[in-house]
């Protein structure tokens, strides 16, 4: 459920000068699952939605019918996991992207906050930061795997990989946030399942901050793959949410460590969405070309743009704006898209910070572009690529096939 569009940012900073309902601290332990009143978070959660959500076709009273079932089975949760579960199942019946309870215990709560950071208060670390190892995971098949590793961060450091199955940590069973709090600082023993046997890898755990952790992950990623004679370069914009990416991205193209390579993989993968469709402008055809040179110097070459081959791999975890993004890329025909059909998930989503430090994130907004309603259908590659979770021990499928077309192989 990691969903983000960037397209409203006026009416984001409309938003940021009015008070969010419900935006007060929130005085309740990430352990203590008793101390904040269900009911009235509840009723917090159907207010947003009643005043808020963007379906004009939105039925009140049949919303009201839900509300009340839900309610009480929530009132009665015996966790704070199991509470955020039963809101979530209610949400579900809207049918629509962006639309999520984060809990204290999900990780993606500090990592949206950190998206939204300059509307909340930038002194309160209890909104952004968190103790983990820089992983996501889902249940599949009724197991807990591993999703995503993000670069530069203790588990992909420590030997962690897509499709490892978590056994447990510190010999109890994972909990995304639980496993690792009170931990920064220490090393825990991380079991996984690899091509069926267990590996114990001992991981560092340290601070996550959410409003920075995705410019250190874009920066790791940056790397040269040499294959057949060519020099690729390949980053990974785990979060596209904010200018702040694309000028890193810019920087690495136009005159950092990729500018020499001769082709690019650009990973849209999972993460967090929010790319403007002005960032496509980086890759266009140069409107001219300017040569400098100083009196003892090389000349320079200068367009503006990458000018070179280049593929976007994208997959399910592709949301949002990243699929603005692909949409315009293979509209423009600018390269190749490799991987998986995109999420589906454009709405506009809106973050509420509930009384007991809780996220809700609800779609106020519906979105289409050239008159097409991508939601629920999301934007299909040019070269399918599956990449399943288990049987590959590491192995990337997707990136060896865009590495293929880049080569001539494919």
């Amino acid at each position: 459920m990691n969903y983000l569009i960037r397209v409203f940012a006026p009416i984001i900073l409309v938003w940021a000068s009015t008070p969010f309902a419900g935006a007060q601290q929130p005085d309740d332990e990430l352990t203590n699952d008793i101390t904040f009143s269900r009911g009235y978070v509840f009723d917090q959660v159907s207010a947003h939605v009643e005043e808020h959500f963007f379906d004009p076709g939105f039925n009140l009273n049949q919303w009201k019918a839900r509300y009340a079932e839900f309610r009480r089975r929530a009132i009665a949760a015996p966790t704070r996991d199991a509470f955020a579960a039963i809101v979530n199942e209610l949400l579900a019946t809207l049918d629509a992207s962006h639309t999520h309870y984060f809990s204290r215990l999900n990780p993606k709560r500090y990592q949206l906050l950190g998206v939204f950071h300059q509307l909340y208060d930038e002194d309160d670390k209890s909104l952004f930061v968190y103790a983990g190892i820089g992983i996501d995971s889902r249940i599949v098949d009724g197991k807990r795997v591993v999703s995503a590793v993000f670069d530069g961060f203790p588990a992909a450091e420590s030997g962690l990989q897509y499709g490892d199955e978590i056994v447990s940590v510190e010999g109890a069973p994972f909990h995304p946030i639980l496993s690792f709090a009170g931990k920064t600082d220490t090393s825990v023993s991380v079991v996984v399942r690899r091509a069926g046997q267990e590996v114990t890898l001992e991981v560092p755990v340290q601070e996550l901050d959410g409003r920075t952790m995705f410019e250190v992950a874009l920066e790791d990623s940056i790397k040269v793959i040499e294959r057949n004679g060519a020099q690729i370069g390949y980053l990974h914009a785990w979060s596209y949410a904010g200018s702040k990416y694309q000028e890193q991205i810019r920087a690495a193209l136009l005159w950092g460590g990729l500018s020499k390579c001769d082709a690019l993989i650009m990973d849209l993968r999972d993460g967090w969405g929010g790319a403007d469709l002005n960032y496509l402008n980086l890759f266009r055809p140069a409107i001219a070309s300017v040569e400098s040179a100083t009196r003892d110097g090389e000349p320079q070459n200068y367009t503006g743009v990458w000018g070179k081959p280049v593929v976007l791999l994208t997959n399910d975890g592709s949301t949002s704006g990243k699929e603005l993004f692909t949409f315009g890329f293979r509209k423009l025909g600018l390269g190749t898209v490799v991987g998986e059909t995109t999420a589906g998930a454009v709405l506009g989503g809106r973050p509420f910070l509930l009384h007991n430090g809780d996220l809700l994130y609800l779609a106020v907004t519906d979105v289409s572009v050239d008159g097409q309603r991508l939601e629920g259908t999301g934007v299909e590659p040019d070269i399918t690529v599956p990449r399943p979770f288990d049987g590959t021990e590491g192995a990337d499928p997707q990136l060896e096939a865009a590495i293929e077309v880049l080569t001539g192989q494919q």
